[in-house]
C-alpha cells in the first residue's frame, strides 16, 4: 500500500477498530517546514469561499509513501475545508509521519491502520471518512477502489489504475450501484499546455480532431531495484507483465481532445513491442554481471507502441517506455481538420480566423497563450507552479478531487474514463499475445457514449 516503489507485504485482516470522531480545529494548513512558503492559505476554493456546504470534508488516505504524503500536504495546504481523518500504510513510520502532518495543520489526530495488507478495509468502514484517496502500487488500486465503493465511500485512485477487465467492470458496477463518485488521478491531463489545447479544442480552433499522439518515456531503471538489489514494484511490473502497462499519461489528454466517452469511444487496439535489452544492461552495470538483479528476465520491451481505433474512425497512438536511454519525454500531437499541434514543433493553423498565416512553418504555442490559456492556469497558475508537484499539475488534480467532494458532482475524469483508459493495459497484452493483432476494447459506458451530452452534469473545468 505504500506507493513509492517497495513491495506489498503479506498481512492478515483484523476486526474493525472502534470508530472515533475528530474535531475540526481549523488550524492553518501552512505547517512550518513543509517547503510551502509564499503560498497563501485558501487559494483553492473552500466550502466557505464557494458558498456551498461548510461541513468538513473527511478523507482517508491509503498509501502514504512519497506520493501519498504529497497528496496529504496538498489537501491540507490548499483546501481549508478538508481534513484527513484516517491513514493506512504497511509501514507504521510512514503512517506516523503523515499523521504528524495532519496534526500540525489541523490539530487533529488521524487514526492509523498499519496491521497488514487488508487493514485498509477497516479505514473504509469508518463513519468519519467521506472519501478514500488511494496512492499505492499499481496492483492494489483497482481492488481498493472497489472496496471503498462497497463501504459506501467516494474514491480516487492513482495511475496506472485497474489492471484487469474484471477490476474495471467491478469499479463501474460498484460506482453505479452505490451512487458514489470515483475520480481517476491522472495528473498529466492538467498540464498547462495540455489544458490550453483542451480549451482550443473546445473553441473549435483545430476543427474536428481526428488523430492524436501521446507518450510516456521515463527512464526508471534506477528505481527497479533498491540499493540492496531487492526488486521494487516498478521492477516487478517490468519483469512480470508486458505491453502498455502505464498508458494514461500519454492517453488521457488525447481522449479528452477526441471526446472519448462523449460522442466516441475506444474501440480496438493493436500493439507492438521491441525485445527487452536495457533493463538488464543497467542492472548488470549497477550490481555486477553475475549479480541477482542482472539475472532477472524482464518481459516488457524497451519501446512499446499502441495504435487505438475509435468508433467514429479516429485514431490515437501512444508510446511507452521506462527503460529507454534518453531524457524524460512526454510528447503529444493533435491533428484536426483545420490545424495541428505538435509539442515538439508548435502549432499550425490552416484556415479561418485562427490561421497561422501561411504554409511556411510552425508557430510557437506560446504565441496563442494570451488568447487560449485555460481558466485554471490563468487564475491559479502561479500558485500551482509555486506549490510544485510535477510543475503544478498535481495541484489541479487534487483541486478537482476536492471539488468533486465539495460540490457532490461527478469529476472531469470519472470512473468511465478510468476504466476505458486502463483497458489498454490488458488489451495491449492480448494484442501482443496474438502477434500484434487487433483486439476489441470493452465499452464501459454500455452505449451511453453515443449521447455526447450524457455527462454534462460533471464539474465544469472552464
Amino acid at each position: 500500500m505504500q506507493g513509492d516503489g517497495t513491495n506489498v507485504q503479506n498481512g492478515s485482516e483484523r476486526p474493525t477498530v472502534d470508530r472515533r470522531t475528530f474535531l475540526e480545529a481549523g488550524a492553518s494548513a501552512m505547517g512550518a517546514g513543509w517547503g510551502l512558503a509564499g503560498i497563501a492559505p485558501g487559494t483553492a476554493a473552500s466550502g466557505a469561499e464557494s458558498g456551498l456546504s461548510q461541513s468538513p470534508i473527511r478523507v482517508g488516505v491509503v498509501g502514504v509513501g512519497p506520493r501519498g504524503q504529497w497528496h496529504v500536504r496538498n489537501l491540507l495546504a490548499n483546501h481549508s475545508d478538508v481534513t484527513v481523518t484516517a491513514i493506512a500504510d504497511l509501514h507504521a513510520d510512514r503512517a506516523a509521519a503523515a499523521a504528524d502532518l495532519v496534526r500540525k495543520a489541523r490539530g487533529t489526530d488521524p487514526a492509523t491502520y498499519t496491521h497488514g495488507e487488508f487493514d485498509y478495509r477497516n479505514l473504509c468502514e469508518r463513519d468519519d471518512v467521506d472519501a478514500v484517496l488511494i496512492a499505492t502500487p499499481v496492483y492494489w488500486l483497482g481492488r481498493m477502489t472497489v472496496d471503498a465503493l462497497r463501504a459506501g465511500k467516494h474514491a480516487a485512485h492513482e495511475v496506472a489504475g485497474a489492471q484487469t477487465e474484471e477490476e474495471c467492470w467491478q469499479m463501474v458496477d460498484e460506482k453505479e450501484k452505490s451512487g458514489k463518485r470515483v475520480m481517476f488521478l491522472e495528473n498529466c491531463c492538467y498540464g498547462q499546455e495540455t489544458m490550453m489545447i483542451t480549451n482550443m479544442v473546445e473553441q473549435g480552433v483545430f476543427g474536428e480532431p481526428y488523430y492524436a499522439e501521446g507518450s510516456y518515456l521515463h527512464d526508471c531503471r534506477p528505481q527497479f531495484f533498491d540499493s540492496s538489489g531487492k526488486i521494487t514494484w516498478r521492477g516487478e511490473l517490468w519483469r512480470d507483465t508486458y505491453g502498455s502497462a502505464y498508458p494514461q499519461h500519454g492517453l488521457g489528454s488525447n481522449c479528452k481532445w477526441l471526446k472519448i466517452n462523449d460522442g466516441d469511444r475506444l474501440e480496438s487496439c493493436q500493439t507492438m513491442m521491441t525485445r527487452p535489452r536495457e533493463a538488464r544492461l543497467h542492472a548488470a552495470a549497477r550490481f555486477g554481471e553475475s549479480s541477482g538483479p542482472a539475472q532477472v528476465e524482464f518481459r516488457t520491451g524497451d519501446f512499446v507502441t499502441s495504435l487505438i481505433q475509435t468508433a467514429q474512425g479516429r485514431m490515437i497512438r501512444i508510446d511507452y517506455s521506462l527503460t529507454c536511454t534518453r531524457p524524460y519525454s512526454r510528447y503529444y500531437l493533435l491533428q484536426g481538420t483545420q490545424g495541428c499541434w505538435d509539442s515538439r514543433s508548435g502549432v499550425f493553423l490552416g484556415g479561418g480566423e485562427h490561421a497561422s498565416g501561411g504554409q511556411d512553418g510552425w508557430q510557437p504555442l506560446e504565441s496563442y497563450r494570451d488568447r487560449y490559456e485555460h481558466a485554471y492556469w490563468r487564475r491559479d497558475g502561479e500558485v500551482a507552479a509555486r506549490f510544485g508537484g510535477h510543475g503544478g499539475i498535481d495541484y489541479y488534480c487534487i483541486y478537482d478531487f476536492a471539488r468533486m467532494l465539495r460540490e457532490d458532482k461527478e469529476p472531469w475524469i470519472d470512473v468511465y474514463d478510468a476504466a476505458a483508459w486502463s483497458a489498454i493495459i490488458f488489451c495491449s497484452k492480448l494484442s501482443l499475445d496474438r502477434g500484434g493483432a487487433r483486439v476489441d476494447m470493452p465499452d464501459f459506458t454500455r452505449g451511453r457514449w453515443k449521447d455526447a451530452s450524457w455527462r454534462k452534469g460533471r464539474i465544469p473545468i472552464g
